[in-house]
């Protein structure tokens, strides 16, 4: 009976391993380059392509990796198990994480870069260069993203494409009020005529004084955001302490059922505490 036994879970395990495994990985390598494909489309259009390349091999590589590093460090047994399944959930979730990441810090670099555009099309235009011209000029003179976002526009232009949907895509890409403005500007002044460097003095008057806004806003709101912080990590740190100096402390908490809804009870209102004091010292852009 015992060697039926070994047998037949022998020969279970073997057609899991025959039929089973490939399929998942298959259907997990599909599901990946599906995800990297539609991400690394919109990557494309907001950072530089060797980045956007780096992401698609994240997509691929990260819920192997971080499923592989949790089951290596956590604790033998069940556990092991436990933490291969939530690394592997975190290695999915975390490249979505990351292409945001990459695409605000991208934003933020362009809005950045924005005024020494302006100032240069300003000049150029001054010297009696044609918008065109002075477009070219800021390709010439500035780094990526800039660069790439103006180049996309004069290549649209040059296909045949009109320059009020060429920036109108651009806009799309790179939704700001400071680009807004500029865009708004150079439009009306094709069509009525006016002084676009005297205009674009004024944008980048705008531009920068609602940069000191935007600094005094979040200065005032930083103290805010430390003291989430520090409410969040503290009940953690707690129980980690009391966990390592005295184990049994804890034990109730999750021997009776009690224990266990008043955990889990915890743990969903210090993630809701945590997410409203961050969203009340956010502020939305303007």
């Amino acid at each position: 009976m015992l060697v039926l036994s070994v047998f037949f879970s022998f020969l279970t395990s073997l057609l899991v391993a025959y039929f089973i495994l490939p399929a998942t990985y298959k259907y997990v390598v599909a599901f990946n380059q599906k995800r990297a494909y539609r991400f690394s489309v919109r990557l494309e259009r907001v950072v530089p392509r060797s980045q956007a390349r780096s992401v698609v091999h994240m997509y691929m590589l990260a819920p192997i990796g971080f499923g592989a590093l949790s089951y290596i460090f956590f604790p033998p047994g069940k556990m092991q198990i436990v933490g291969a399944v939530f690394g592997g959930i975190f290695g999915l979730i975390f490249p979505t994480i990351y292409t945001r990441f990459l695409i605000f810090k991208n934003k933020k670099m362009f809005d950045d870069q924005l005024i020494d555009a302006l100032m240069i099309m300003s000049s150029s235009f001054r010297g009696g260069l044609s918008l065109i011209q002075a477009m070219e000029a800021v390709t010439d003179e500035m780094p990526d993203p800039m660069n790439q976002e103006l180049s996309i526009v004069l290549g649209e232009n040059k296909m045949g494409v009109s320059m009020e949907e060429s920036f109108d895509h651009l806009y799309n890409r790179k939704p700001s009020a400071a680009l807004q403005q500029m865009i708004t500007a150079i439009l009306l002044a094709r069509e009525t005529g006016g002084n676009l460097p005297a205009i674009f003095q004024r944008i980048v008057g705008v531009i920068r004084q609602r940069k000191r806004i935007l600094g005094q806003i979040e200065t005032l709101t930083l103290q805010g955001k430390i003291q989430g912080v520090v409410m969040s990590i503290l009940p953690v740190a707690f129980f980690m302490f009391i966990n390592a100096s005295n184990p049994e402390h804890f034990k109730p908490l999750f021997d009776t059922e009690i224990g266990k809804t008043a955990f889990a009870a915890a743990v969903i209102l210090e993630i809701i505490g945590a997410f409203m004091i961050w969203k009340i010292s956010s502020f939305k852009d303007f």
